[in-house]
Order: C-alpha cells, then structure tokens, then sequence
C-alpha cells in the first residue's frame, strides 16, 4: 500500500512538474506567435492556438497537482525521471505549432498535391514529422524533414515562397530552450543524480563546478544563464554588424549557441555565400563546444582558467589538429580551393562537426576526393564537444579517461603488481568514475550499432545508416549518404523517425538518465 502511496505521489510531481513545463513553453511560443500576427502569415492561427492550448492545458495542470506535489520531496528517482519525461514532453509539446500550422493555414495544406508539388509545410501534416522536428530542435541536433520550404540564396523577399517566418523563429527557439536546458542538466542537475559527463568533475576530480559556482542549482542556472546570454548577444551584434538581417541573426544565434544547426537558408550557412559569417560562426561553434562554467570563470578575469583545464586543452588540440589534416588534404585534392578558402572551409566543418551543431558551409560529403578529409570528419562524429557545454557526443573527457584506462591496462600487463591510479589534471579520479565512463561508452557503441541495423532494416545502405545512427546518438544532424548535410531525414519511414528521435533523446539525456527508466529494478525498489 505505501508503494502505491508513493508512486501516485511520484505520479502527481511529474504532472505538477509537466504543466509548468506547459507553461513555460507557451511562453516561449509568444515571440513566433506575435511575428506571426504581425505578418499576417499562414502560421498566425496554428501559433496561437498551440499557445492556448499549452498555456489553459499547463495551468489546469499545475493547479491541480500541486499540493500532491508538494507531499513528496525530490530525490536521485523522481530526477530520473523528471529529467526524462520532461525532454520527451518538451518535444511532443513544441510539435504543436508545426503541426496546428499545417492544419489550421487558410490554404489547404494538407489537401495534397497542387499541380503535382507538395504545398510549403506539408510535411507537417504527418504528426510524427512534427515531433521529429520537434525533437531535433530541443535536443539541438539539427536534423530535419523538411525537404521544402526553407528559403534560399534568393528567396528573402517578401513574396518569398518559403515556410513562415514564426514557423523558423520557433524552430530556432528551440535550440534555444534546450541549449539552455542542457547546460544547467549536465551541469547542475545530472550530477546530483551521479550521471553525466559532469559527474567527472565530483570529488577528487578539480574542476570549475567544485567551487567556482553557486552551491545551489538555482544559483547556478542563473549564472550559466548570464554567460549563455553575453555570448548569444554578443554573436548576434557581430552578425548584424556583417549584414545579416535582424531576423536571420536571431534564428543563427540560437541555432548557433545551442550547436544545434538549423538554419533559415535552405543551403544552411553556405546560403549567404560570406566569408565573415562562416569565421565568426565558426568561432562561436568554438566556445559554444566548451564547458560553459569555464566562460564563467573567465568572466571574472581568470582567462588561464581554459590552459588549466586538461579537457579544454585537448580539445583545443583536437580542432587544431583536424583542421590542419582537413585543409591539407583539400590542397592535395588539387579541385581548386586556394590555401584560405580551403582553411576556412575546414575550419567551420570541423568546428560544426565535433561540437555537433551540424551547418553546411559545404557539403563534405562530396568529399571522396579527399579520403583523409571525410576519414576525419566522420572521426570527430564519435567525439563531441567538452562535459558542459551545449554539444552532444560522447565528449572529449571521456575518451581522455578511455585513453589513460588503455594505457594502464597495458602498463599492468608487464607489471602485475604494480598499482597505477588514474589522474586527470593531476588528481586521482574515482574507480566509480573510471566504472561509468567505461560502462558509457559500451553502451554507447551497443547503441550506435543496433540503430545501424534498424536503418538497414528501413532499407538505408550502410554508410547512411551508420551516419545516421550516430548522427542522432550524438546529436548532430547531418551525416553522409542519404543523411548528408545537403540532404534530410524525410527519407527515412515513419517508425526510423521514431527510433532517430528516441536516439536524439539517449544522447541528450547521457543515455543512462532515459535507459534507467525502463529498467525493473528502478519500478520494483
């Protein structure tokens, strides 16, 4: 009886919890939907009603929950499964201005064919298309399904045929939202839970989280929160300075602080055809690829804070390293790129791919010319950018600590009986942290290839199904064969977008946050 007691308890703080969520994303929604109304688009009528019924829907929610909720104090299992069930509803929560869209426009969206073409947005129509969009956009993965209606090079005017401004404002805010969101989860609230890349940095370990921010979680939001904003304002200045306009500069500095990726042009960044925006992106990409808490500590003066840092520092070797192996072999190629045209080419790619933001300034997947070039960008597909930062992946500390486990697996060959700790920035780590890092990245790899198979299933041959699995294990977006960044994810059948969308999940929430959910012995204890 008293687990049954402490279950409905648990049930009534995740839909206490799940109406703020509602509440919170229904103001999220204001911004698309006031454009909306004010361009007087298609979208005006779907933007306002996911709004309301978000909004009534939350609030009715919330009221009636909340002193359930407040019976129950919350520990490691209601943060499993808060922080799951969350991410899976902020996604079927932000379908609803996609899909309400599609249904509501004055023109017949969903009416079919019109003169043998698809109208703009009718992919829409298909709800599991709109939660697939959904998903890749709060999980800042940056795939998508819509083969048309992004604008392009020359269709920014304002009889453009291309989706509705509002409809790519939301799609952006959603990078925006889980950006954010991801930071104060790996940050402040994974490793409360003992998950999560940021759990490396507990105990013995130093790290910036050990005593450089607020003790408390809501502290340390609101300082992660402040440096997210300085960049993003910054980013934004920089790229209305270079001549993008105000609503295009929006949309790719979300897009581009969350490494998320979707862009507004149809031919992603490439659509502007600027060198300037590709270097300042790129730059961006850099620090968005960093664990925020560092920003933070630099913030207040202490610049060294990023040559202290052991992930920081290899990281940067890592980008350092690959663009120059990138830019050499495009040089070798002999196809025609002049030395800075092939460095800036390299650079932004590299950058776009390890932090897994996923633009396009070209599409690399073209790249069989150059072996050494596309051998490292589908490399630094299994990396990922640092612990604490808005990138997906495995992350660069991770396979730090899988380095020095290999290399004293093999000192214990010759020496037997010799004891090795691990160090990392020359502290002992914990065999608990060793443990689950081993354990991550098995899982990972176990992962990665039973969606191999199922998108082989789905009829995809191997290098797609192979990129794309890890493209959404990792959060990426693009991959290479049918998935290449100049391609999209519509090619993949219904229930493929399912499982693309439950690996986008797994690989936000660190894989165990989500898996330990269906696990017995979490529902039996």
């Amino acid at each position: 009886m008293r687990r049954r007691q402490t279950w409905f308890l648990r049930l009534g703080l995740l839909l206490n919890l799940t109406g703020a969520l509602m509440l919170i994303l229904a103001g999220t929604m204001l911004p698309s939907a006031i454009l909306a109304a004010a361009d007087h688009s298609a979208d005006r009528a779907g933007q306002w009603a996911a709004l309301g019924i978000s909004a009534v829907a939350g609030l009715l929610l919330f009221l009636a929950t909340r002193r359930v909720a407040r019976t129950i104090p919350i520990g490691h299992r209601e943060g499993f499964l808060i922080a799951g069930f969350g991410w899976l509803s902020a996604g079927l929560i932000g379908a609803l201005p996609y899909y309400l869209y599609a249904h509501l426009a004055p023109d017949a969206i969903c009416g079919g064919p019109v003169n043998g073409r698809l109208p703009i947005g009718a992919e829409f129509c298909d709800f599991t298309n709109t939660v697939f969009e959904s998903m890749s956009g709060f999980t800042t993965t940056g795939a998508s399904i819509i083969s048309d209606g992004l604008w392009t090079e020359y269709g920014i005017s304002g009889d453009r045929l291309g989706l509705p401004r509002g409809i790519l404002l939301w799609r952006s805010m959603t990078h925006f939202i889980g950006g954010m969101g991801i930071i104060v989860l790996g940050v402040a609230i994974l490793p409360l839970l003992g998950v999560g890349g940021m759990q490396l940095y507990k105990a013995e370990v130093p790290g910036p989280t050990k005593d450089k921010l607020a003790p408390r979680v809501g502290e340390t939001a609101k300082l992660l929160w402040k440096v997210y904003i300085i960049l993003s304002s910054v980013l934004f200045v920089l790229l209305a300075m270079g001549g993008m306009d105000a609503f295009e500069a929006v949309c790719h500095t979300m897009a581009t602080m969350a490494t998320g990726g979707f862009s507004t042009r149809a031919a992603s960044v490439a659509g502007f055809n600027s060198a300037y925006f590709e270097w300042i992106i790129t730059l961006f990409m850099f620090l968005a690829g960093m664990n925020f808490t560092l920003h933070f500590v630099a913030r207040s003066g202490d610049w060294r804070v990023y040559l202290r840092d052991a992930e920081c520092r290899l990281y940067t070797i890592i980008c350092v390293v690959s663009i120059a192996l990138v830019t050499g072999s495009l040089l070798l190629a002999d196809k025609g790129f002049g030395p800075f045209e092939a460095l800036r080419i390299a650079a932004f790619q590299v950058l776009s791919i390890i932090t897994t933001t996923g633009y396009a300034s070209h599409d690399f997947e073209q790249w069989t010319y150059a072996p050494v070039a596309l051998l490292v960008m589908v490399g630094l597909m299994l990396i990922g950018g640092m612990a604490g930062s808005t990138g997906g992946g495995i992350k660069v500390v991770r396979h730090q600590l899988a380095v020095k486990l290999w290399v004293r697996e093999l000192f214990y060959l010759s020496h037997p009986r010799a004891t090795r700790p691990v160090r990392l920035g020359g502290r002992v780590v914990p065999p608990d942290v060793l443990r689950a890092v081993a354990g991550f990245i098995a899982v990972y790899i176990a992962l990665a290839a039973l969606g191999t198979f199922l998108y082989a299933v789905d009829g995809k041959d191997l290098i797609s199904a192979f990129t794309c699995s890890i493209s959404s294990l990792g959060n990426i977006g693009p991959g290479l064969g049918d998935v290449g960044p100049y391609d999209n994810y519509a090619v993949l059948s219904g229930w493929a977008k399912w499982v693309s969308a439950i690996q986008m999940v797994l690989g936000r929430l660190e894989i165990y946050t989500l898996l330990v959910l269906v696990s017995p012995s979490f529902w039996r204890r």
